[in-house]
């Protein structure tokens, strides 16, 4: 079992004692950061730590507070070993027969933090370290694409498989989090958290709460299942609290986790590394994966936009949820036969619910800034289209917003000025983030029927969950989760 390390950066003894008694009951361990704190007291915390300690004073070059050289880093490190600390870490770079006389082989985590990149030699890197005196290996990198996961990944991979010394490897930032998340994969004794949100000691790293009530990643394995969401930047995606809930209320192993990847062929090639069950596609993708599918469903490939990948025997086949995610909730608001739709934006969200609204007898006409890419977009649907400047001059019943406008961090941006908006119609947001965009504040203000993202989030989530496992989705525990969570 990976246990969750939960990292201290108050500034004081007594500070850091009240922050370990308030998160006893999710931590597994606390790290220390020495370097941090104005005034440490050692004997203090090693009596009143509630939990296994790991004393940390980070090197300025290791990205800590302190310089390298000086005599009072050295002096804490050696103190902490001789004070019994459950594990003290050293940077490997600046290791001294000091310490590892006074470690005598136990208790030592050797260390190596790369603020700048990846190493090119991971492997010979921590066979070097596993063979200084360590109990325990931490590699922390800086990844610049995500292939770099993937290095990390395979890293991981092969300590498990051969060793000999446990291995803690983390690729820092949004790239970063499945590193933090699937340690369980390829037991890593351990894995760092914030104390809280805005707490962070290192970019990417999550709440402990987060990790263990969202994430459970004590309860990751070999055999447990992984989903995701692959996208440039899913770090604020609520699919994660969505689907990682279903999960729980089916009583599935499996977790479903946010994939930022900055390059689609990167994550690509890393997927054997990942071992996914499944995956959701979100912007930029849903077209660029097209290709890459063993097999994608019709509608989705009319569509050329896919955001739901299913592992089967013959490959990945690809379907689209987007259209269904929006017409569900508008069902239960209007008949859509013969009602006339505006759909702003010409994505793969956008030709989805296009397709999806004209099956159900809508008159559908998408608006876009690109109108050549608004009329391509509305032939593969038999849809009208036209620029955004003609919305305006545009009738509708019901308008759809499937552009990324409104949401954070530009959220005081709408693309429909206030004085379009009349009581009675509906106004749908696919923007999710936050809950209430200025488009659906204006709307609810002007008397219209507001109809927020959560629903298609929610509705096209369910879909997808039915797909990746065969079961029933608890949709009541998936909308509680992405309410709690939005």
């Amino acid at each position: 079992m990976t246990r969750i390390c939960v990292t201290l950066n108050e500034a004081d003894t007594d500070g850091a004692l009240r922050r370990m008694a308030e998160l006893a009951p999710v931590a597994d361990l606390f790290e220390v950061r020495a370097d941090l704190m104005t005034s440490v007291d050692l004997e203090a915390l090693r009596a009143g730590a509630p939990r296994p300690l790991v004393l940390t004073c980070r090197a300025a070059s290791q990205g800590g507070q302190m310089a390298d050289g000086d005599p009072a880093r050295k002096a804490t490190l050696v103190a902490g070993l001789d004070l019994g600390f459950d594990y003290v870490d050293v940077e490997y770079e600046l290791l001294s027969s000091t310490l590892v006389a006074h470690a005598a082989g136990r208790r030592l985590v050797l260390s190596h933090h790369d603020l700048t990149g990846t190493p090119g030699d991971l492997e010979g890197l921590y066979d070097r370290m596993s063979a200084a005196g360590a109990a325990v290996v931490k590699i922390s990198v800086t990844p610049r694409t995500f292939a770099d996961v993937g290095r990390v990944l395979a890293l991981s991979e092969r300590v498990r498989e051969r060793g000999p010394v446990p291995l803690i490897a983390l690729a820092m930032g949004r790239l970063g989090l499945p590193t933090r998340l699937l340690g369980g994969r390829y037991g890593a004794p351990w894995t760092y958290a914030a104390s809280a949100a805005g707490r962070e000691a290192a970019p990417g790293q999550l709440s402990a709460d987060v990790m263990a009530r969202v994430y459970r990643v004590r309860d990751v394995t070999r055999d447990t299942r992984v989903y995701g969401v692959v996208g440039t930047n899913v770090t604020r995606s609520l699919s994660p609290a969505l689907h990682n809930r279903a999960f729980v209320d089916r009583g599935l192993d499996a977790m479903f986790l946010p994939l930022s990847a900055d390059d689609l062929d990167a994550f690509w090639n890393a997927l054997p590394l990942l071992d996914l069950s499944g995956f959701s596609v979100t912007r930029p993708y849903k077209g660029d994966v097209v290709p890459r599918l063993a097999s994608v469903d019709a509608a989705a490939r009319k569509m050329a936009s896919v955001n739901t990948v299913v592992r089967t025997g013959a490959g990945w086949a690809g379907a689209s949820t987007d259209g269904a995610g929006v017409v569900r909730p508008l069902r239960e608001r209007l008949s859509l036969a013969g009602s006339t739709v505006v759909i702003l934006g010409a994505g793969g969200a956008a030709r989805a619910a296009a397709a999806a609204l004209a099956a159900e007898g809508a008159r559908v006409t998408l608006l876009a800034r690109d109108q050549g890419r608004a009329a391509e977009a509305a032939a593969l649907s038999g849809c009208a289209s036209g620029p955004l400047s003609s919305l305006p001059a545009a009738p509708w019943d019901v308008l759809v917003n499937a552009t990324p406008v409104g949401q954070v961090p530009h959220d005081h941006e709408s693309l429909v000025p206030a004085e379009l908006l009349r009581p009675g119609r509906i106004v749908f947001d696919m923007v999710y983030a936050p809950r209430e965009t200025r488009l659906l504040r204006e709307a609810r203000a002007a008397g219209c029927v507001a109809v927020e993202g959560l629903e298609m989030l929610a509705a096209q989530g369910a879909l997808q969950f039915e797909m990746w496992t065969g079961q029933e989705a608890p949709r009541e525990a998936m909308w509680s989760a992405a309410v709690e969570a939005a």
